[in-house]
């Protein structure tokens, strides 16, 4: 009867952490929904201003909100995946294929800013030997106004709702709208001085294509860092497993933790360790305060954490 309430506890508690779990996944999702129809939308206003205002600052622009709609669709897809809980694939699994798509998209993203680079390099090096550059739109000054506006409001929204779920992914694609942000503030000076002084500041329009294209490929990068630690696991840091250990310390008859491995894989925990207790206690007496110590860790970092405790006799 003790082991059947202690079970049932644990069961109860396991299930009112998933319920918190599906209502941050529903957040997110509605949270990077907006995101998305908001990027497609800069998208679609940037690559038309680009080519009708024949500015490289703006092309470089939209390569980069192009950058942030791949990672929506990313997390997107995360919380479906994430939502399908057990079925089919298992959670370990899903993140790999998450992380492998990152590496696709961090792959296709650095080519992409690669070649605006180049190009802008080129048409710059041109305009030093003489070239006469073509005036830029004032359409391409209006749309990179309208980003900074829009992609601002999109940052302050997202990084709200990451805050009150405390949602890593959340959390980082929120950044990833204000960097959007920040480099059209830089394509906004740069087309304004080759608009409005002068035929010699022109060359300030691919000069500033240059700088965005090494923008978008550090984020290119850092997609790319990310997701390769990720799909090999990377060690956490020690505050959190020493936070695990004592976790595990807080049930009294657990004399030592004798070793802890902690990885994390994707956005959860992966958790191995050995506790010592007493030799005479009986494997119902140690399974209760291990779900008890699987609760409390579960609480703090998501009922998504792998667990895995191992019993040794205290000498």
């Amino acid at each position: 009867m003790h082991n059947r309430n202690y079970r049932c506890n644990f069961a109860q508690t396991h299930r009112t952490i998933q319920m918190k779990d599906n209502t941050q996944n529903m957040t997110i999702q509605d949270v990077t929904l907006k995101g998305t129809l908001m990027n497609i939308l800069l998208m679609a206003l940037k690559f038309a201003a680009a080519i009708l205002g024949t500015s490289a600052a703006m092309l470089a622009d939209a390569i980069h909100s192009l950058s942030d709609l791949l990672t929506d669709i990313i997390v997107m897809l995360y919380v479906k995946l994430n939502k399908n809980g057990e079925k089919g694939i298992n959670k370990f699994g899903r993140h790999s294929f998450e992380n492998v798509a990152i590496i696709i998209v961090g792959i296709v993203i650095l080519v992409v800013g690669f070649s605006i680079c180049y190009s802008g390099v080129r048409t710059t090096i041109r305009a030093f030997q003489g070239e006469v550059l073509p005036r830029p739109g004032y359409i391409a000054l209006v749309a990179a106004v309208v980003s900074i506006i829009l992609k601002e409001w999109t940052y302050r929204f997202t990084i709200k709702s990451a805050r009150k779920t405390k949602s890593y992914i959340l959390s980082a694609n929120a950044w990833h709208h204000r960097s959007d942000a920040i480099s059209s503030i830089g394509t906004t000076i740069g087309i304004a001085c080759a608009i409005f002084l002068g035929v010699r500041w022109r060359i300030l329009d691919p000069i500033t294509s240059v700088i965005v294209s090494v923008f978008v490929m550090s984020i290119a990068f850092h997609l790319l860092s990310d997701a390769i630690r990720n799909l090999f696991g990377y060690r956490i840091p020690e505050q959190i497993e020493e936070e695990i250990e004592r976790q595990a310390l807080k049930e009294e008859p657990v004399r030592r933790v004798n070793g802890i491995f902690v990885r994390r894989i994707g956005p959860d925990l992966l958790v191995r360790m050995h506790i010592s207790v007493d030799e005479s206690m009986t494997v119902g007496e140690a399974h209760n305060h291990v779900l008890n110590i699987e609760q409390r860790v579960k609480q703090q970092y998501g009922a998504n954490t792998n667990i895995g405790i191992f019993i040794d006799p205290y000498q």
